[in-house]
């Protein structure tokens, strides 16, 4: 998994995740837009797109994924959680597109990360193949046709997330990172942080802050751009928007104007980044105070 943050002024971050082994690529990029109406509501902006290669065949399927907006929920009983609401699509060049509605417990009624999904040919959204509804994060059932005819002699599976765990995150100790890696760049800020030192966090995070608008000044200055280590912009108009957007309303552009640009995986920045020989301490240092500040 490779993240990066591509843009500060709007503030974008760029992810990739691959399977090796298999062949499969999520690939993606968002900025978030906040505002607040009884809690903190949280409009995502970007896209994913998943590549899965096709068996016996030099082929990918590819899936474009929209993203759902998110709230704060429990802020006033003093144990917030995250609850995504709204509508996302999953359309893929398969022809067939799933449409995903998000609902929470609400004040009154219903269950935390709940969902309804349903999935038929792109453009023919009333000629439900499969329906989902349940819980994300705990269970829910997949029914052949629509949901109203769901019952037991419809009843594909029944899945529990609970029963299949996901792989743990690992990565390396922060003496190992890279020093622009975030858990290093940001470890003093984080450690104010979990000290409830206001005062060291703000000190910090102005550090880091100052240090990269003197470095983007003097870009500007000598006329260069700043070069983002694994992303890139593409030099013409997205294949992927242009044959997948329409079908769930998203622009050609991908609301670039607000993410900085439209950010792709670039394989041959990452395997020269792969590539590079670890830094010395001292070098490491150089770089931490030039980009990060004293």
């Amino acid at each position: 998994m490779t993240t990066n943050c591509c843009s500060h002024h709007p503030p974008a971050t760029a992810y990739s995740i691959i399977n090796p082994k298999s062949g499969v690529h999520l690939q993606g990029y968002n900025a978030q837009k906040a505002s607040f109406s009884k809690t903190i509501n949280i409009k995502q902006i970007g896209h994913a797109v998943l590549t899965v290669p096709t068996p016996a065949s030099q082929e990918v399927d590819t899936y474009l994924i929209t993203l759902p907006s998110l709230h704060i929920e429990g802020l006033l009983f003093g144990s917030p959680f995250i609850e995504l609401d709204g509508t996302s699509y999953v359309t893929s060049s398969t022809g067939y597109t799933a449409k995903i509605d998000y609902s929470g417990k609400g004040w009154l009624s219903g269950k935390k990360n709940s969902f309804t999904a349903s999935m038929y040919p792109t453009g023919k959204e009333k000629d439900v193949i499969f329906n989902v509804a349940g819980q994300w994060t705990k269970n829910f059932d997949i029914h052949a046709g629509p949901a109203k005819h769901n019952g037991k002699s419809s009843l594909i599976e029944s899945w529990d997330p609970a029963q299949n765990p996901t792989t743990e995150l690992t990565v390396a100790p922060i003496e190992k990172q890279h020093p622009l890696e975030s858990r290093r760049a940001w470890a003093k800020v984080a450690a104010g942080i979990a000290k409830a030192d206001l005062d060291a966090v703000g000190r910090e995070k102005s550090k880091i802050e100052n240090a990269q608008r003197e470095a983007r000044a003097q870009e500007k200055a000598e006329g260069r751009i700043w070069q983002r280590r694994f992303f890139s912009l593409p030099d013409s108009a997205d294949p992927v928007l242009a044959q997948l957007g329409p079908a769930v309303g998203l622009a050609g552009d991908g609301e670039a104007d607000k993410t900085g640009g439209i950010w792709r995986f670039d394989r041959e920045k990452a395997e020269k980044a792969r590539n590079e020989p670890p830094l010395s301490e001292e070098d490491a240092a150089s770089l931490a105070k030039e980009l990060l500040g004293p």
